[in-house]
């Protein structure tokens, strides 16, 4: 790009402008000032005190020049006055022109420095790398906060981006395992030619549970893609009624493994995609249930403390893993997470007394939400 493109240099010619407009227009009035007095002087209280003037280097008697002749040297002299006014006046027009074009481009190169350096940062960050930082020092004045701005920006998508890495980790892990298990057993048997029908149809078995496994994985993705490329249509939701209608749903699948669910619902409102927050309820609970062991109860609730609701779901089972890492790992956590960040929430786990059981609490933000939600479980602390 040209020097004369940059936005440099049409902030040094403006400034110029500027600098030189008022400079000009203050010589000018100067010179209109002096014009105006000059003209207004006359010789007649010099003709009284002095006997003798000096006009082009000879003397003339003051008393001897009559009134015309007075008027005619008052002429002369304010003209000699003024043209030399006006030949400084145009020097210091020039002078304050130069002077102008440089302290503009100075000015405006400390002005952009900031911006400069916004650039820079800007142009040396990659997709696969957002830990850059601007971290601009200084007053607190537009510059500073546009690059506090651009930070809290890379820090949203250096979230995202390490989110949606984890999430494609998680989609690949857990859908590789199912069809896995499908082509073993598929090639086990038909690498037997001697396997029998019934030995078919327990291949056909597990093929059968496992693309039912598969078929909800991709319900899954289907519910998080739609969420974040605004596709779903949000409605208020009402998290009570939520809560007991899935613990009516999932009822006969916890007896099933000899656990019970108990819940604890009150009616909270929020806008969000009900669906997308019963996928992920679901989840949850799915993850519960495998968790827990028999004759133990599953625990669901939800409420609103400090202007955010809440769903959570509590189990008696192992704990939380000791390495916090493995904590989300798995498609329907993750598929949690991302549908809770898509509100506008959080995800949050605790674990129970004495390291049994562990508590998942989904934070929704509600219409005046404001603060960062309480970072304690509502079992405990309610």
């Amino acid at each position: 790009m040209a020097a004369w493109q940059s936005i440099r240099f049409r902030l040094s010619v403006q400034y110029s402008a500027v600098v030189f407009g008022l400079g000009g227009a203050l010589l000018g009035l100067v010179y209109i000032a002096l014009r105006r007095w000059l003209q207004s002087q006359t010789m007649t209280r010099y003709a009284l005190s002095t006997e003798w003037v000096e006009i082009d280097g000879r003397q003339v008697a003051m008393p001897h020049l009559e009134e015309i002749e007075m008027r005619a040297i008052e002429s002369i002299y304010a003209e000699i006055v003024l043209n030399e006014v006006a030949k400084f006046t145009l020097f210091a027009v020039i002078a304050l022109f130069v002077l102008s074009l440089i302290v503009g481009w100075i000015m405006s190169g400390r002005v952009l420095k900031p911006v400069q350096e916004i650039t820079n940062v800007a142009r040396d960050i990659q997709a696969s790398d957002l830990s850059r930082r601007i971290a601009l020092e200084g007053p607190d004045d537009e510059l500073t906060r546009l690059a506090s701005t651009f930070d809290e920006m890379l820090e949203r998508l250096d979230s995202a981006f390490t989110s949606q890495r984890q999430f494609l980790a998680d989609t690949s892990h857990d859908l590789r395992t199912p069809l896995a298990v499908i082509r073993s057993n598929v090639e086990v048997v038909a690498s037997d030619p001697e396997a029998s029908a019934d030995e078919w149809r327990e291949v056909g078995a597990i093929v059968q549970r496992n693309a039912e496994k598969m078929s909800g994985m991709i319900d899954d993705l289907l519910a998080a893609a739609r969420l974040q490329t605004g596709k779903a249509q949000s409605v208020t939701v009402d998290l009570g009624a939520l809560i007991e209608a899935k613990a009516a749903e999932y009822d006969p699948i916890a007896a099933a493994g000899n656990v019970s669910i108990e819940a604890i619902s009150d009616s909270v409102y929020v806008e969000g995609v009900e669906v997308a927050l019963d996928r992920a309820l679901s989840n949850l609970l799915d993850n519960a249930i495998g968790a827990s062991p028999p004759e133990s109860t599953i625990r669901l609730a939800s409420g609103a403390t400090d202007g955010w609701a809440w769903l959570a779901v509590a189990d008696t089972g192992p704990g939380l893993p000791s390495d916090p890492e493995d904590i989300r790992v798995g498609l329907g956590l993750s598929i949690v997470e991302q549908i809770v960040n898509a509100h506008g929430g959080a995800l949050s786990y605790f674990e129970g007394d004495g390291g049994i059981g562990t508590t998942m609490v989904m934070w929704i933000p509600q219409r005046d939400a404001s603060a960062s939600h309480p970072d304690s479980s509502p079992f405990t602390n309610p």
